[in-house]
């Protein structure tokens, strides 16, 4: 059995033997802004961003393209009661603007749906602090 960089390695070579190819990962906005109720999983999507900078690095200089979706909370049922949540986005919504944002911006490295960036750039508006409170007091499965 293959260990998991050889199989990467492995993989990245079937790619490059086509004339054309993509990678798609996905990460979560909770890869930027953490939720209290789900540690590993903010941690796993931080790292699913980095890996996905990091390959992007990588095959700079090849024909393979590598793009990141960053979905925000989306009403499924990753989470009892998170597909009835009124604060998370309408699965049909998301996908709706996911398939325009790949049909409008093919080269895109980030897919961001307009309601993940409140999270995304975050840091970067200056207002981490409060949209961690705001994130963490809006959260239905937060448990006191």
């Amino acid at each position: 059995m293959l260990g998991p960089i050889r199989l990467i390695a492995a993989f990245v070579e079937q790619l490059r033997s086509r004339p054309s190819a993509s990678i798609v990962t996905v990460s979560s906005g909770l890869a930027s802004v953490p939720l209290r109720t789900t540690p590993t999983y903010n941690a796993s999507k931080a790292f699913v961003h980095m890996l996905s900078e990091s390959i992007r690095l990588q095959l700079a200089d090849s024909h393979i393209a590598v793009a990141e979706l960053v979905p925000p909370s989306v009403q499924t049922d990753l989470l009892p009661g998170q597909a009835q949540n009124p604060l998370a986005m309408p699965l049909d919504d998301f996908a709706d603007e996911v398939v325009s944002i790949l049909e409008t911006q093919p080269d895109a490295h980030e897919i961001l749906v307009e309601r993940v960036g409140f999270l995304r750039f975050a840091e970067v508006r200056g207002d981490y602090d409060q949209v961690v409170e705001m994130l963490n007091a809006s959260d239905p499965h937060a448990r006191d």
